[in-house]
């Protein structure tokens, strides 16, 4: 099989303090198993949830790099799998700006699966993201996965849900969208006065 069409994808999100120092990791396997890619690094301050969304984030992230066409997500977070689905509305307004991330990020692929799996199937991005928590994981290279969406939200002045969305977001992610704020309105003001 190709990797660049069908793939496995696991994701997992840690905090230790819940809200606290945070982790992800990912294992994108072929579906005879082979592993594709996998990672694991530390994304700064953040609660469980917050973790699980970036994991999946960045997991859809390395799935698109690869050309995947077709995804099967396997998470064991219930709340992240039925809030995906529809199933459960998304309250916590931290975790609002990232379901939409999540959701205009799955329709770069043309088929996705989505399934709750217990924890022990997800045992290897469990073990990442914990590797990465013990000192063992690097600095993300790209701190992205929410710089867009801070930068739409604080644009279109929903200031509730920015601070919300601001308490945890990493370090780097509130940096980078700040300067894309900067850099958006600043070219808004070039093409109004060319």
């Amino acid at each position: 099989m190709s990797a660049g069409k069908r793939a496995v994808l696991r994701t997992d999100g840690a905090s230790r303090g819940n809200p606290g120092p945070a982790a992800i990791g990912i294992v994108i396997a072929d579906d005879a198993g082979r592993t594709l890619r996998e990672l694991g690094e530390t994304i700064g301050v953040a609660t469980n949830n917050v973790a699980e969304y970036q994991a999946l984030l960045r997991g859809l992230r390395e799935a698109s790099d690869l050309g995947i066409s077709a995804l099967e997500i396997r998470l064991d977070s219930e709340l992240l799998v039925h809030q995906i689905r529809g199933t459960y509305r998304v309250r916590n307004g931290a975790l609002i700006p990232l379901h939409a991330e999540v959701t205009r990020r799955l329709r770069d692929f043309p088929r996705v699966e989505i399934k709750a799996v217990p924890r022990a199937e997800n045992r290897r991005a469990d073990a990442l993201a914990n590797r990465a928590l013990d000192g063992g994981g690097r600095q993300p290279a790209r701190a992205a996965a929410t710089v867009d969406t801070l930068a739409e939200l604080a644009l279109a002045g929903d200031v509730d849900a920015l601070r919300d969305a601001l308490r945890t977001a990493a370090p780097a992610i509130v940096r980078d969208a700040l300067l894309a704020v900067v850099r958006r309105v600043r070219d808004a003001d070039a093409a109004k006065h060319p």
